[in-house]
């Protein structure tokens, strides 16, 4: 098996430890259920993380992308 059937093999067997965010334009980021709560911890502390540049380009009125504006708005409004 070449390089490329192995690494398609490697993808498959760990999709159901990842999930994907869809942003507007198309483009994927795979993220792990831990890193996005990470996420949320970051915002919360008023911190960057890996996510929240990527978050914040989604439709800010549904799920996480949501909450993570009104954190952010919050902390500005203080």
């Amino acid at each position: 098996m070449g390089l490329r059937g192995k690494l398609r093999r490697l993808e498959t067997a760990t999709e159901g430890l990842y999930k994907r965010l869809r942003l507007p334009d198309g483009t994927e980021v795979r993220y792990t259920g831990e890193e996005m709560w990470d996420a949320v911890i970051a915002a919360l502390d008023g911190e960057e993380h890996r996510l929240l540049p990527y978050l914040r380009r989604m439709d800010p009125d549904r799920g996480l992308p949501s909450l993570i504006r009104a954190i952010e708005g919050s902390e500005a409004d203080e």
